[in-house]
């Protein structure tokens, strides 16, 4: 199966705009949690978008970047299985992308337990590991390299049938 040009230069553009607009508003969630929690702002305005949270207390703010983060998750898995899907056509490959995502999430919940567990806090080397891992998933990173698999095996594949 080869390549459908159109479909991944879509999807293509389809992670920037998703990857452009999680990290503005991851941004600007922030930024009004920073203003939340030092009663006061930088120079920087806050983006007028985010106003619909700022009746929240900062701690419910940082409780419910748990549920976005989650939301983002989802939608670059969804992202990612339909580019899958469309580009490739192959729906061996679209279940691979829903095991990467599982053992993805899963390592992250671990990683965070284990550092719950043992450091009772969420801010040491664990929390480090589990924000890198969900981090890829938010990412096109599985996509391409789903993609980039497929087209290698495929190439091999002509090759040794030559």
């Amino acid at each position: 199966m080869n390549l459908k040009w159109k479909n991944l230069l879509v999807f293509f553009v389809l992670f920037a705009v998703f990857g452009y607009y999680r990290e503005k508003f991851f941004v600007a969630l922030n930024h009004l949690m920073f203003i939340k929690y030092y009663g006061h702002a930088v120079d920087a305005p806050l983006d007028a978008f985010i106003l619909f949270l700022d009746g929240f207390e900062y701690s419910a703010l940082y409780y419910l970047k748990y549920p976005f983060t989650l939301l983002s998750i989802i939608v670059f898995a969804l992202l990612s299985a339909f580019s899958i899907k469309f580009i490739l056509n192959d729906k061996k490959l679209w279940r691979w992308v829903i095991y990467s995502y599982l053992i993805l999430l899963t390592l992250a919940g671990l990683s965070m337990l284990f550092g719950y567990l043992i450091n009772q806090r969420l801010q040491d080397d664990e929390y480090t590991l589990s924000r890198w891992l969900l981090g890829i998933a938010q990412s096109p990173i599985i996509t391409l390299v789903i993609l980039a698999s497929h087209q290698l095996i495929t190439q091999q594949t002509k090759t040794n049938e030559q």
